[in-house]
């Protein structure tokens, strides 16, 4: 019975600290985030960080640019190729 007890015992020790030396399979990408629903988003020309859904836009190349202020908006619909990563 005490081999029993001992056995038991050393196999809940064993499974506990496996457990606790396990990396996490799925892992999260943390975001900013400004409320639940609204991400933050970077200005290409002014490089200030505004709400994603709220901003002006623009479209360039099949992808959508948020601005701050209808000015960088202008700035950026005149010459996008200067504020595009490339």
């Amino acid at each position: 019975m005490k081999k029993l007890n001992f056995i038991v015992i050393l196999i809940g020790l064993t499974t506990v600290a496996l457990k606790s030396n396990a990396n996490p399979i799925i892992e999260v990408p943390k975001t900013n985030l400004i409320d639940s629903a609204k991400k933050v988003v970077t200005d290409p020309v002014c490089k200030m960080k505004i709400k994603a859904n709220v901003s002006k836009t623009a479209i360039y190349n099949k992808v959508t640019y948020n601005f701050c202020s209808e000015s960088c908006k202008q700035k950026f619909v005149a010459e996008p190729a200067n504020y595009v990563k490339k």
